[in-house]
């Protein structure tokens, strides 16, 4: 796992504070330490070394300058993949559901992907600022949570998986065009705004651009609001570095999305 710390101007990667004492240090003076130390203790974000439903909240964080320990649990090897390293520390977290992803800073242990990103959206001035602008993003969320799951739904395991691209050459025009009219005259998905929901958006429009590049070249609204977001401060130095993984996308149990 790795500890993050970003600038606008350039990406810096350093571990995370750590208490070490080297002289003899009196009681009151250790206790002091410990405390300071314990402040500024980063958050963790677990999940699983793919993209899956983490990456949204990955690039929130490194896009608001987060220094933060991105803890990445792999799986087994084939045929099995066996999960023993999330399930050898799953009940050890004090996670009252205990699940992947999960997000833990001080006191504040969540799981639940849209929980997170809610979470975080409000500490960061991501969410709405109205009851208005609450309910539109109720919407825009479910409407982009959706480009994943249509996918996931097409990238079955097998022999399903035929089923799966039939299902999704029939239904991706119905998916794709609403958010070609909603971004012709938006810059991002509330408006001229970034929310949280721009990160859930991206992911999934992504993923249909490496599922089926020529399906969203069809659409320039899209085409550019990806790259208005691949643009971002800190996104952009993220993407470029070797610590964002593009692949692979999903787990190893689906036909595609783990092996490019």
């Amino acid at each position: 796992a790795k500890s993050w710390s970003f600038s606008a101007a350039r990406l810096f990667f350093g571990p995370t504070g750590t208490y070490s004492a080297r002289k003899k240090t009196r009681p009151s003076q250790l206790c002091s330490s410990l405390n300071i130390n314990a402040q500024i203790m980063a958050p963790v974000f677990g999940y699983w070394d793919v993209r899956g439903l983490g990456q949204p909240i990955r690039n929130l964080l490194v896009y608001k300058g987060v220094q933060f320990e991105d803890k990445r649990y792999k799986f087994g090897p084939a045929p099995d993949y066996d999960r023993g390293e999330w399930l050898r520390e799953k009940y050890t977290l004090g996670l009252r559901f205990p699940n992947l992803p999960y997000y833990i800073d001080n006191d504040v242990r969540l799981t639940q992907s849209l929980a997170i990103l809610r979470y975080l959206g409000r500490k960061h001035g991501l969410a709405a600022n109205n009851d208005k602008e609450m309910v539109e993003l109720d919407v825009l969320e479910q409407q982009a949570r959706d480009l994943v799951l249509i996918l996931s739904y097409a990238a079955r395991p097998q022999p399903r998986y035929r089923e799966g691209l039939t299902s999704y050459a029939e239904n991706i025009k119905d998916m794709l065009d609403p958010w070609s009219r909603h971004l012709t005259s938006r810059e991002w998905a509330l408006g001229d705004r970034l929310t949280y929901v721009d990160f859930v958006l991206y992911e999934g429009l992504d993923w249909h651009r490496e599922f089926k590049p020529e399906a969203l070249a069809m659409y320039p609204p899209l085409v550019h609001y990806l790259r208005r977001f691949e643009e971002l401060p800190n996104v952009k130095e993220y993407f470029a570095s070797d610590k964002f993984k593009k692949w692979p996308i999903t787990g190893p149990l689906r036909p595609w999305g783990h092996i490019k």
